[in-house]
């Protein structure tokens, strides 16, 4: 009987998983359908920096969907299996991240002035920051489902932010740029702070839930001072050093 009530916990749990990764990635569909997807074939504006980043960020959106609908079906091997491809999936999104910056920092100073690129540029490398973060903890915390399932969520919320961004833009172009990137900033906050205070309430381990809501809280206020002499000396070390 007390296996029979863990199992059911378990059950309802994925299941909530499995819907809020539908729905992300819906979102991240509809959001890059709008800017990107709807150029096929032709692509005209992109070139093959874009088309491998896209490729392997729609790679671990569909590892994201697909592994809380393996457990749910208890399908434990295959699950063991997409967590090893991670491994190889999971540095090449980063390196692709960080071709993706270098390139909008190019392209970006033929119009603007370095520090409104490098400002701009702070929400960029914190979703590495924080990408690099959560996965780095989910492997860590593999063996412990709890931990491992919450840091896994936090790499989720950063997907929101780039579709959110592009679904403003396209279809509410009277929006200014920097309210769009203030909304998207503040929902995947908000998303975390959701969850955070799920747990709370629920009285579950608070840790992971905490780590990735201070990453967002952290990522907001990093935003907010762009134009600091900090983060402008934060933006010249990247740019010297990767760029």
């Amino acid at each position: 009987m007390q296996q029979d009530k863990i199992n059911q916990t378990a059950t309802i749990k994925t299941r909530n998983i499995i819907f809020g990764m539908i729905l992300m990635f819906v979102i991240v569909h509809i959001g890059f359908h709008a800017t990107y997807i709807n150029q096929f074939p032709e692509f005209q504006k992109f070139n093959w920096v874009h088309h491998i980043h896209g490729a392997l960020m729609g790679a671990w959106v569909l590892l994201l969907l697909l592994q809380p609908i393996l457990i749910h079906k208890k399908k434990f091997a295959a699950h063991r299996f997409l967590g090893k491809l991670s491994y190889a999936v999971a540095p090449c999104v980063i390196v692709s991240m960080v071709f993706i910056a270098r390139h909008n920092y190019q392209t970006g100073i033929l119009t603007k002035s370095a520090i409104d690129v490098m400002a701009i540029q702070s929400i960029t490398w914190m979703q590495i920051v924080m990408f690099v973060l959560f996965y780095s903890l989910a492997i860590y915390y593999r063996k412990n489902s709890y931990n491992h399932m919450r840091f896994m969520i936090g790499t989720a919320i950063i997907m929101l932010g780039p579709p959110i961004n592009r679904i403003i833009f396209s279809y509410f172009p009277d929006v200014s740029t920097v309210y769009i990137f203030l909304i998207s900033l503040y929902v995947k906050t908000g998303v975390a702070t959701a969850l955070f205070l799920s747990d709370f309430v629920k009285k579950k381990y608070l840790m992971p839930g905490l780590i990735v809501l201070s990453a967002f809280l952290f990522s907001d206020i990093v935003f907010h001072a762009r134009y600091s002499d900090v983060w402008q000396a934060v933006g010249k070390f990247i740019v010297n050093t990767f760029y």
